[in-house]
């Protein structure tokens, strides 16, 4: 059979500088770490902790993917929920909470007053129910929604002038809310005419 203690030997020896090459290793990522000013490898609880260099086991989650279908369904559908809100807000006339359902973009370019005083100012608002038949939104990314939508309008001083109008508004989230463009607001029912 050969000699037992040579074989052993070998693979001792073998897993000698295996340990050694891994010992180098982290000692040059710890190294590395702290000359980035990362947290090193070993954060409180030792090699695998949360606090460890990123990338490792426990390091930040990488970028999100894209959502998957019934994600996305998911997003469209609480983007359709914030623009029927949207509506609802605009034919009660409640233009100060119809605000705040701005872009922050767009609260930039036009301050709370000025926009309840156009408005008011506006001779047409929309009317009754959105037709579901008519609804769609398409997502485009995660933040970012095109809803198309039949919207019905009424003259505001004349309530027997009606008509409906096909649009496409888009809805942006920004911080956790679904936001609308308030200036495309104020043109939705003379644009495109």
């Amino acid at each position: 059979m050969g000699m037992p203690g040579r074989a052993n030997a070998g693979r001792e020896g073998r897993t000698t500088v295996r340990n050694t090459g891994r010992r180098l290793a982290v000692t040059l990522l710890v190294a590395l770490a702290a000359l980035l000013g990362l947290p090193g490898l070993n954060g409180p609880g030792g090699p695998r902790s949360p606090g460890g260099l990123p990338g490792f086991a426990w390091g930040p989650p990488a970028a999100q993917a894209d959502p998957n279908f019934f994600e996305q369904r998911k997003i469209e559908a609480q983007a359709l929920e914030a623009f029927r809100r949207i509506i609802t807000l605009w034919q009660e006339e409640v233009y100060f909470e119809l605000y705040e359902s701005g872009m922050e973009a767009s609260k930039g370019r036009i301050s709370r007053e000025d926009f309840a005083q156009r408005m008011v100012e506006l001779s047409w608002v929309p009317r009754g129910e959105l037709n579901p038949r008519f609804l769609k939104a398409e997502y485009r990314f995660r933040t970012v929604v095109y809803i198309t939508a039949r919207v019905p309008y009424r003259h505001k001083f004349n309530v027997d002038t009606l008509f409906s109008k096909d649009q496409t508004l888009v809805l942006v989230q920004e911080g956790g809310q679904w936001r609308i463009d308030l200036i495309e607001l104020i043109r939705a029912p003379y644009s495109g005419v």
